[in-house]
This record gives C-alpha cells, sequence and structure tokens, in this order.
C-alpha cells in the first residue's frame, strides 16, 4: 500500500506531523517556557484555528509535558477541554523575533469528539 504524498508544508519527523512555515523556525520543547505557549492559538492543518492553549502540565524535569487545549465556546462558556501530550504539537517560532505558531495534526471536530478534560 502506498502513502499519499506529503504536503510541502509539512514532513514527518518523529513520526508525526511537523509543520513548516516560511519565516518561521521549529522550536524544540526544552527551549520554551511556560509563559512562551499559555494562551496560545493552535492552528490545525490548513492553518486554521481550532484551539487556545488554556494550562500546561510540566514534569519532574521542569518540561512541558502535556497541553490543555480549549475548543469551541463563546467567552468562557461552552469551552470543551482536551488534554494531549506537549509532543503532538509542533512549536514554530519567527525567524529572529518574538511570534510563536502551534500547529497540531487535527481538527476542531476531532478534538471536540475527545473526551473532556476538566480545568
Amino acid at each position: 500500500m502506498t502513502q499519499p504524498p506529503i504536503p510541502a508544508n509539512q514532513s514527518t519527523i518523529g513520526g508525526a506531523f511537523r509543520f513548516n512555515r516560511e519565516g518561521y523556525d521549529h522550536v524544540e520543547t526544552h527551549a520554551l517556557t511556560t509563559h512562551d505557549v499559555e494562551s496560545a492559538t493552535v492552528h490545525g492543518r490548513n492553518d486554521e484555528k481550532i484551539g487556545t492553549i488554556h494550562n500546561l502540565e510540566i514534569g519532574v524535569n521542569g518540561r512541558i509535558t502535556h497541553a490543555i487545549i480549549d475548543v469551541g465556546g463563546f467567552l468562557g462558556m461552552g469551552v470543551h477541554s482536551v488534554r494531549l501530550p506537549f509532543s503532538e504539537l509542533t512549536v514554530l517560532r519567527e525567524t529572529g523575533g518574538k511570534d510563536l505558531r502551534i500547529h497540531l495534526d487535527a481538527t476542531k471536530a476531532i478534538l471536540e469528539a475527545m473526551p473532556h478534560h476538566p480545568t
């Protein structure tokens, strides 16, 4: 069986989609602080907004292990929160800048179908 072609803006480093964006570089998890990514917008495969990072979990080694992502809702009402391993997210930082782009190989509908994680 042949695999479908990988779009030009993605690679499969580490067994998961790794998004690429012109003018942005990949950021390794150990180079991030919670301040860098809390409240950041999470974008899906087609660059659409699919959620916002609500909270982060830190491991015993001081590194980010999981992200709690809020999906949907309006003004805090009807928000659906999900917990994902941080390794499933691709974090890009503007080359020579501070802007962060966070991507996840999922859709809003996929996240909304996941079990709710209490916040």
